[in-house]
């Protein structure tokens, strides 16, 4: 779509939609806690406990930034949407090529 001063690759944006929501899904499976085993595990109490802070707080930064992520995808999608609907209310308007006279002089 184009328009004065600006341009818009609308299977970009549903493309980087697509690509946020798969990437968002892929997270979901990828938990850290599978990581924080016991103790024994790792031999020594100080090593397991920086390992389970460690699983803890970047799981929480992974779930904001995975909340946001989708949130971005959604929006993107609504963008191109809301693109393609003007295209589509425009294009019903168009009953001839407004520029056949310029190119065809």
């Amino acid at each position: 779509m184009d328009g004065p001063g600006f341009h818009v690759e609308i299977g970009t944006l549903e493309s980087a939609s697509a690509g946020i929501e798969e990437s968002v899904a892929d997270q979901k499976g990828s938990a850290l806690s599978h990581l924080d085993r016991a103790e024994s595990v790792y031999g020594h109490a100080g090593l397991h406990k920086s390992m389970e802070n460690f699983c803890d707080r970047w799981s929480e930064g992974i779930d904001i930034l995975t909340k946001d992520a989708k949130a971005i995808g959604d929006v993107l999608g609504k963008v191109a949407q809301a693109y393609q609907a003007a295209d589509r209310g425009v294009a019903g308007r168009l009953t001839t090529d407004p520029g056949k006279s310029v190119v065809d002089g």
